[in-house]
């Protein structure tokens, strides 16, 4: 049924988001709708849900593949109750656990993996910005695929055309586990061009920019660090889930048939190394960035030392001219007041100018001594 929000849009005459697809490959067709009752039309969801998942199919019967957009609690809840799934996986899917891991169930494996929802949305100087991140839950039965995706995800659509591309190979609920990891993974590495791409761009600026321009490279630098940062750190998570992955898929029990055999774990080393790679490529960027930074901050730092200096050189300057004056301006002060001034009796202007002569050869006396010392 409709959830009220649903049921608001729908009587306003808006159109509902996609959030339901069911694909089989069969038919290499998948089925989309806004609700259960477009995607099943008889009604009961559970007809079709329980068909596919026969006790013992034969092994010609085709794969499934069932994706839950932007699920809620209802979704989730009736998918757990058809499907059997374990109340800890529920749980991890309702509250959006963060953290990837592995799970492993009786009938089925859990794998949850962050990805990028979408691009970051750019600067005016078109300069990447930080992603936003969500995680997709990837429930692996033996005839069978569930996954719970964020909105914004184009990892479902390009692996289903990725399957249709597929004639030749046969297709398992296994490798479509791998196609969505292998996709997840794969998409974090035109981030990494970009960001490649900015480091370049800010190392070519550091040794040439004048004041102004190194200013303005400090936050550059701080946002696309704190950029490879968040990267970095939803990529690390997935190394530790790829290696127990691969280490349990080794040591499987042969009464757990939901494990991958086969050349599926060469498939998945393949992806190891395109993880390693990226990060090693996103680690080296760091540490150009790491090495720029500390080479703006170093010229900025020698560029307000300089400017200090010629501060203190100026102020000094201009300390000793007020030392000198401050004499003379003491004495003319005290000639305003009312004293008797030397000559004042005296007709002519020789004594004028001969206070004057003092006062500029006392002048002239300490700026040749301030000279001399290096003071000026």
């Amino acid at each position: 049924m409709p959830t009220q929000q649903e049921q608001e849009k729908i009587s306003a005459g808006l159109a509902l988001p996609v959030r339901f697809s069911f694909f089989s490959s069969k038919t290499q067709q998948a089925i989309t709708s806004s609700t259960w009752e477009g995607l099943f039309p008889s009604g009961n969801p559970d007809e079709i849900i329980q068909e596919k998942l026969k006790a013992h199919p034969e092994p010609s019967r085709p794969v499934w593949w069932f994706d839950i957009c932007d699920a809620t609690m209802e979704d989730v809840d009736l998918v757990s109750q058809e499907l059997s799934i374990h109340p800890l996986t529920s749980e991890d899917i309702k509250l959006r656990e963060s953290r990837e891991k592995v799970d492993v169930f009786r009938n089925y494996y859990l794998i949850s993996f962050k990805t990028l929802v979408e691009r970051a949305i750019p600067d005016e100087n078109d300069r990447p910005g930080i992603p936003s991140s969500a995680s997709v839950y990837i429930l692996v039965f033996q005839y069978g695929v569930v996954t719970f995706s964020p909105s914004g995800c184009t990892h479902i659509s390009q692996v289903r055309d990725r399957i249709r591309k597929m004639h030749d190979a046969e297709l398992s609920s296994d490798w479509i586990c791998y196609a969505l990891i292998d996709n997840i993974v794969d998409s974090f590495q035109p981030f990494g061009r970009a960001v490649a791409a900015e480091s370049d761009a800010i190392e070519d600026q550091v040794f040439i920019a004048r004041i102004d321009d190194v200013q303005e490279l400090i936050p550059r630098i701080d946002a696309l660090r704190k950029t490879i940062t968040h990267v970095v750190r939803c990529l690390n998570g997935k190394v530790d889930v790829l290696n127990g992955f691969v280490k349990r898929c080794r040591a499987a029990d042969k009464d757990l048939p939901v494990f991958p055999k086969g050349e599926l774990i060469l498939y998945l080393g393949d992806v190891q190394d395109h993880l390693v790679t990226t990060l090693s490529m996103l680690g080296h960027i760091d540490e150009i960035i790491g090495r720029s930074q500390g080479n703006c901050l170093a010229q900025l730092s020698a560029t307000n030392l300089r400017i200090s200096l010629t501060v203190n050189s100026v102020m000094s300057k201009v300390t000793i001219m007020a030392t000198i004056f401050v004499p003379c301006h003491l004495v003319t002060g005290m000639f305003g007041m009312n004293v008797e001034v030397p000559g004042q009796d005296t007709k002519g202007l020789s004594w004028f100018f001969g206070i004057v002569g003092v006062f500029v050869a006392f002048m002239m006396i300490s700026m040749a001594a301030a000279a001399k010392y290096k003071l000026l």
